[in-house]
């Protein structure tokens, strides 16, 4: 009998200190705070090269060869760098506002292509959001 009430009692418990509260809370939206969100929308970019790692850091001969052409450009595209990761992850986004006619715009993003080409630790993104966030 002591045995079955010890049973009991200890699977009460259990089941008991197992139950969560959760509190439902409501958020009411301030008008006021609607304009610090309109700020804070992400921009699409143009193109987006990312160098990931998959445990022994990003390639980095193809990250110097991708700096050598895009910092050599005649155009000089203005990008944006993101480190992210822990392993020296970065992002690179262009508006390439820069290149004003199509020619100049597809023959980039083409050379750029084929320094990622073969390559799946490079990820090239076009008319997309940056998805990392500097750290």
């Amino acid at each position: 009998m002591k045995k079955i009430f010890f049973l009991a009692s200890v699977i009460s418990l259990a089941c008991t200190s197992c139950k969560s509260k959760k509190e439902v809370s409501k958020t009411i939206e301030n008008p006021a705070n609607t304009a610090s969100s309109l700020a804070a929308t992400p921009t699409s970019y143009r193109l987006i090269v990312s160098f990931i790692s998959k445990g022994a850091g990003p390639d980095s001969e193809k990250i110097k060869s991708f700096l050598a052409y895009t910092d050599g450009h005649p155009k000089k595209p203005a990008y944006q760098t993101i480190a992210w990761g822990r392993e020296g992850e970065v992002d690179y986004c262009f508006t390439l506002s820069e290149l004003t006619s199509k020619k100049d715009l597809v023959g980039f993003i083409e050379y750029i292509k084929r320094i990622g080409a073969g390559n799946d630790m490079i990820i090239i993104s076009e008319n997309a959001e940056c998805l990392h966030k500097s750290r």
